[in-house]
């Protein structure tokens, strides 16, 4: 097996520029443990200064910090409310070179040139023009998974569903305690384009269509698999896919779903979501 170089060469071998914008999504159990395989005690920190690095001040990065399941009614902390997809977005969260975005469903932790624009956002969308997917979409971004399936890195797709304002979707209000980042709290409502009943995102046969058109590649980082995906083609091939077929390549509907979903309606017990609830035991622990 090639040796897994250190972190810090891995924007290089990905073809990373300076000045440009890139998500970067990742699996850090998994990482981790193919890190330390190569005998490499480099963590997140070290991966976050690299690409940051590596794009330098006139570029930007962004980490997914999202808490999208949050239900209406619910608290949430722009300072302090941990984020449900992973420990990267948990570090980008404490790193001093990033700052967190505004929308709570859809925050992005985001260092560089794009974050007085981002951070400023006013936003009442998760995926509307003045979001993160938006100015990933202006700037010709690129989405990089690092040992995850690629799958979890394609949040962009719902921009393109909410642009195009797909039939299988609706809006859905979202009132929310919010909590800003300078620690003003207040009633908010926020929007969602979301699902309707029957519906599922799948990105399998979008990924061979971005592989053939070269849109989407993958390399071995040594022992770590790497994807990126350009968003200008991911977008331009989705549009297409949108208004031609309905969203064929990313969209499924079952009966069976529906029922499903139906029933889930009329069993669900109200709880607290694992935002609302994470964000409630932050607050109970005793300050250092």
């Amino acid at each position: 097996m090639t040796a897994t170089p250190p972190i810090a060469a891995w924007p290089g071998l990905l073809g990373v520029q300076q000045g440009e914008v890139l998500m970067v999504v990742a699996d850090l159990t998994r990482l981790s443990w193919a890190l330390r395989r190569a005998g490499s005690t480099e963590g997140a920190k070290a991966l976050l200064d690299a690409f940051v690095s590596a794009v330098g001040p006139s570029g930007t990065v962004l980490v997914p910090t999202f808490n999208h399941d949050l239900l209406p009614g619910e608290s949430y902390d722009s300072r302090s409310s941990p984020t449900i997809t992973g420990a990267l977005g948990e570090a980008a969260r404490a790193h001093p070179a990033f700052q967190r975005t505004p929308h709570p469903l859809h925050s992005c932790a985001v260092a560089g040139a794009g974050t007085e624009e981002l951070v400023g956002s006013k936003e009442i969308s998760s995926f509307g023009p003045g979001s993160p997917f938006a100015f990933m979409r202006r700037h010709a971004a690129r989405i990089l998974a690092l040992d995850i399936d690629v799958t979890y890195a394609l949040t962009y797709i719902h921009h393109v569903e909410e642009v195009e304002q797909v039939p299988y979707r609706r809006w859905r209000d979202v009132p929310l305690h919010y909590t800003d980042g300078s620690g003003r709290s207040a009633w908010c409502t926020y929007r969602l384009y979301g699902k309707c009943a029957g519906h599922m995102n799948s990105t399998r046969r979008l990924e061979q269509v971005l592989s053939r058109k070269g849109a989407m590649t993958t390399s071995m980082l040594g022992s770590v698999r790497a994807t990126v995906v350009d968003v200008p083609a991911l977008h331009k091939l989705l549009e297409k896919d949108i208004r031609s077929t309905g969203g064929g390549l990313i969209h499924d509907f079952t009966w069976e779903r529906w029922l499903r979903d139906q029933a889930r309606k009329l069993m669900r017990r109200e709880g607290p979501s694992r935002s609302h609830r994470a964000l409630q035991e932050h607050a109970s622990r005793p300050s250092r």
